[in-house]
């Protein structure tokens, strides 16, 4: 594990000196658990698509790579493109429960209304919400919603008092019309 971590942290310093925000996060519960996932953020697909062009020619780049052909210490997977719809993160939140639904792009306006609801039910609360796209991924019909809190205990806290209110309870069983959620991860930032 320490390669993977070492390389992990080498491959999110390049993506950051492209222009990336980046964020080192390991999969605690759910869908992937242990899994360890790689974000870069950009403010543009342009922003991002160039610096991808750059990162290629990167001699830093190239060595990673050269250093997992030969030695492969994990699979990788991805990367996958998405872009954000709904809401803002807070980037100094360590702790995120990302739930994946498959939805029809005919139900996205329905669901942007439900997620501007949880907005307003949570706005005194600290979390933020976010909602995402697929652009480029092996599964385009998606939208995965990213609540995100301070640490470990204010998700749980945040699970106890708003995700089992009667108030979001009855959003959830409203979404459920629309789409169907299928996978659900919590990820904990480790860098």
């Amino acid at each position: 594990m320490d390669v993977v971590m070492e390389r992990t942290h080498r491959l999110a310093g390049i993506l950051s000196r492209h222009g990336a925000k980046t964020r080192i996060s390991r999969v605690v519960a759910g869908e992937g658990a242990g899994d360890i996932h790689v974000y870069a953020q950009y403010d543009t697909m342009a922003a991002g698509t160039g610096a991808n062009v750059a990162m290629m020619n990167d001699p830093a780049f190239k060595q990673l790579m050269s250093d997992r052909q030969n030695n492969p210490a994990a699979d990788i997977i991805g990367p996958e493109v998405f872009r954000s719809i709904w809401g803002a993160m807070t980037p100094t939140d360590t702790v995120r429960m990302q739930r994946t639904y498959a939805l029809q792009r005919s139900n996205m306006k329905a669901a942007i209304g439900m997620l501007e609801e949880i907005g307003t039910l949570v706005k005194d609360d600290p979390v933020s919400i976010m909602a995402g796209i697929p652009v480029v991924a092996s599964r385009m019909d998606t939208m995965t919603v990213v609540y995100s809190f301070a640490d470990m205990h204010a998700f749980g806290e945040g699970v106890d008092r708003i995700g089992m209110s009667a108030e979001f309870q009855d959003i959830v069983t409203r979404a459920d019309e629309i789409g169907t959620l299928f996978e659900s991860r919590v990820v904990q930032a480790v860098g």
